[in-house]
């Protein structure tokens, strides 16, 4: 997945990273009639209650959409696996929009997405909590990617970084965490196929700091996760205040 570079379908300035990535702005939101969607939800459901069994789970139901609908699927902690499992359900309903010169290198359809994050279980998600942003904004940025690659005609895949707005701006007053990064678990887990021949990938959402996603840039993404697996902090379960592996850079 070498070329899986941030090829989108945004506006080129003509700007490239040391690592050879293309670097894309979108100033505005794509103006086209996406086709039919197709219900995935219960498949998606059914993957995740397999390979994360036991859990009890909810749903943060979207109330009002636009042209696609997505919940927050909510998997409670265990004894045994102490931490929060979310997942979306509906941003797979379409297909994402993949360069040709991207599909020309793939091996495996990669046009279907969900995307999914894990919360300490100490992560307050109740109703009552959401009122307090700092609780909420992991929930807003599972429905920002979740929605981003169809308002924009793109797609969003392994290795993508993507800043909170152009400024970097922080995602809630209680963290410095300001972009995010694509990544995926084993195949198993990431991996769901469908019925009707289909495959959803499941990308796991790793907030970074503005430092982090500099660095991939410039040296790549193998050399941002060495950075990160340095750390003693577990980067796969969020931690708002985690340690910037790349403040020194």
């Amino acid at each position: 997945m070498g070329f899986l570079k941030k090829i989108f379908g945004g506006k080129n300035n003509g700007e490239t990273s040391k690592d050879g990535t293309t670097i894309y702005t979108y100033d505005e939101k794509a103006d086209y009639a996406p086709p039919a969607p197709m219900a995935y939800t219960d498949e998606i459901i059914t993957h995740f209650e397999t390979v994360f069994p036991g859990r009890t789970s909810s749903v943060f139901h979207e109330i009002i959409s636009d042209m696609i609908h997505i919940d927050v699927n909510i998997m409670e902690p265990t004894e045994e696996e102490p931490f929060w499992v979310l997942y979306t359900s509906g941003m797979s309903d379409l297909p994402m929009t993949i360069p040709d010169e991207v599909l020309a290198q793939m091996d495996e359809p990669l046009d279907r997405a969900e995307v999914m994050m894990f919360l300490p279980a100490s992560w307050e998600l109740t109703e009552e909590s959401f009122k307090d942003d700092n609780n909420f904004w992991p929930i807003r940025l599972m429905k920002q990617m979740a929605r981003f690659p169809h308002q924009y005609h793109t797609w969003l895949g392994y290795g993508h970084t993507i800043p909170n707005y152009a400024e970097y701006e922080p995602y809630a007053d209680g963290t410095g965490l300001n972009g995010v990064m694509l990544y995926q678990l084993k195949e198993e887990i990431s991996i769901i196929h469908t019925q009707d021949g289909n495959q959803i990938h499941a990308y796991f959402l790793l907030p970074l700091y503005k430092e982090e996603m500099d660095y991939k840039l410039e040296h790549g993404m193998d050399a941002l996760l060495d950075r990160l697996s340095d750390l003693e902090d577990d980067v796969l379960m969020l931690d708002a205040n985690r340690t910037n592996s790349c403040q020194s850079s």
